[in-house]
């Protein structure tokens, strides 16, 4: 369970840093899915209580992640299909 709620809330510090202040390059309804399909693959493969606490912290995640697929700092298609934190970091342009 700390280690998966260390891995969001790294993920959450690393796409938190990188937020871009000239407005939004994608719409929300863009990002949507995409966010919602990463924190599928981030989950993936983790023990049951890991993913209830996945689960716990969606709520505070998703605008978070939501807001920094909107900054256009990342590839969308990237975004989409990574499945780890080193991967979502790739995915900046």
């Amino acid at each position: 369970m700390k280690k998966a709620l260390m891995i969001f809330l790294g993920a959450l510090t690393v796409l938190s840093l990188t937020i871009a202040c000239s407005g939004s390059k994608y719409s929300a309804e863009e990002c949507a899915p995409i966010v919602d399909e990463m924190l599928t693959n981030l989950t993936a493969g983790q023990k049951p209580e890991d993913a209830a606490s996945i689960a716990t912290m969606k709520a505070t995640l998703v605008p978070v992640l939501q807001k920094e697929c909107m900054s256009g700092k990342f590839d969308l298609t990237c975004l989409k299909s990574a499945k780890s934190i080193p991967a979502i970091q790739a995915c900046k342009k």
